[in-house]
């Protein structure tokens, strides 16, 4: 009698203990889930960053792009970048914002992405932006500065994106631990205006990403 009570007693405490530790949408604790997102900013933040993508299928940069928003956007809406659609031309904006770190990984992503043939996928990317003192990578040299990012097709180490300053100062960005920057004697490529501004896009076809 006494071990009936027993194995009961234990049986109610496992019980209790199953119930109380479910999440507040009822799913078991023993099922993973994603952590609850946030709320979708809906203020836009004024800023400049601003990505031309040129010589790739529209479906694949799409897939790569929802890729992305798939990996970052997980506990906090990390990356709602905005695509405008102007024939073969494509450009990617943030309306509200992304910080210059993942705006970098964007760009190495959009040229790399996982999961696409890259036999298939040979995108043409460049992007611009104004770089701010407290933004990671940041030297005297590279701060509050107009700024452009690429990927030389001569890139094989696949973790980096390359700046040149305004004033034509060129470093690789390495994302590999102990690989933070490195300037380089001359910039892969001179610095450049983008071809649109961005109060001069034209309202084409625009899809939002999230």
């Amino acid at each position: 009698m006494t071990k009936t009570i027993i194995i009961i007693a234990i049986v109610l405490i496992a019980a209790f203990l199953l119930l109380t530790s479910r999440n507040k949408k009822g799913e078991s604790p023993l099922t993973k889930t994603k952590p609850e997102k946030i709320s979708k900013p809906t203020t836009q933040i004024n800023n400049d960053k601003l990505i031309i993508v040129k010589t790739v299928k529209l479906d694949l940069l799409k897939q790569a792009i929802k890729s992305f928003c798939k990996s970052y956007n997980q506990e906090s809406f990390i990356a709602l970048p905005r695509l405008t659609i102007l024939n073969d031309i494509y450009i990617v904006t943030f309306p509200y914002d992304i910080d210059f770190e993942r705006f970098c990984y964007f760009v190495n992503y959009m040229k790399y992405p996982i999961d696409i043939n890259l036999k298939e996928y040979k995108p043409d990317i460049v992007a611009w932006c104004t770089t701010k003192s407290q933004d990671i990578w940041m030297t005297d040299e590279i701060a509050n500065k107009q700024v452009m990012l690429y990927i030389p097709d001569s890139d094989k180490e696949y973790d980096n994106v390359y700046l040149t300053t305004q004033d034509n100062i060129g470093f690789k960005m390495g994302f590999a631990l102990g690989k933070a920057h490195k300037k380089l004697d001359q910039p892969i490529l001179l610095y450049r205006n983008p071809e649109f501004k961005l109060n001069e896009i034209p309202s084409n076809e625009i899809i939002d990403f999230e």
